[in-house]
């Protein structure tokens, strides 16, 4: 059962319908596959290349949902600016995975709270393509449904707080604040969409601040492949800020979703 139904969001019948998997709080199966090229803010060039595999699903007849996400990549990585790449790796990153669930739900408000706990495993098969260490990030979030007279169909400001627990291959400790703002606008048909998604980042273990800005165009297939629940998307992104770790990437991903 799909969180619509569990909370009563199915109270807006193309909610229940929707597979575009825009929105956070509408529990479905799918898996999702994206290839996200990075171009990276070193003193030398830098890029990294990352394909991940991620799949949710809804448990506890809908009222939870669980997350995980693997991913292989390749890093490549001038970090002095001499010319020669000191860093130059493929393999296996770190895998995590999250519980959420939305303990709050009032429609004639139009808003939800969410909460869920997210946990990074340190998986990578080399030190330079994972953080080093295990770590947990509890977050919350709101979901404001037609906000400011209908222009954006959700609005969902969040909080997630990250730190670890333990470290490995000499790595310093993981403590941040992620701010994440969510602007969601969905075609009169629900056949398309477009998002932005501004970040930022203050990283408190090593005094550094930084936003990241992400915007998405999606599209459904379901005309083009006679079934539902299959979309693409693009999302750029660009780094802001002298401490950002990228200047910019560009992703391509795929959803089945059912």
């Amino acid at each position: 059962m799909a969180a619509t139904a569990a909370f009563g969001w199915a109270a807006d019948a193309s909610a229940a319908a929707d597979k575009s998997g825009t929105n956070p709080i509408n529990f479905t199966n799918d898996l999702r596959i994206y290839n996200e090229f990075i171009w990276l803010n070193t003193p030398g060039d830098g890029v990294q290349n990352m394909t991940t595999v991620e799949f949710r699903t809804p448990f506890a007849d809908g009222k939870w949902q669980f997350r995980v996400r693997a991913r292989a990549l390749n890093f490549e990585a001038d970090l002095n600016g001499d010319g020669l790449d000191d860093v130059d790796e493929f393999g296996t990153g770190d895998t995590d995975f999250r519980f959420l669930t939305v303990p709050y739900l009032n429609m004639k408000k139009k808003m939800a709270i969410a909460v869920g706990i997210e946990a990074v495993l340190d998986t990578a098969s080399e030190a330079a393509l994972g953080a080093g260490a295990t770590s947990f990030g509890p977050q919350v979030f709101g979901v404001f449904f037609k906000p400011f007279g209908g222009f954006w169909d959700l609005i969902a400001p969040a909080y997630q707080h990250k730190f670890s627990v333990e470290e490995d291959r000499g790595r310093a400790q993981v403590h941040q604040g992620l701010i994440d703002l969510f602007f969601l606008k969905m075609a009169k048909d629900k056949q398309s969409w477009m998002l932005v998604d501004p970040q930022a980042v203050i990283d408190y273990e090593n005094d550094k601040e930084f936003m990241l800005i992400d915007m998405e165009a999606g599209k459904m297939l379901d005309k083009y492949l006679g079934t539902k629940g299959h979309s693409v998307y693009v999302r750029p992104s660009v780094g802001i800020g002298s401490d950002r770790p990228t200047d910019g990437s560009i992703e391509i991903g795929y959803k089945i979703i059912w």
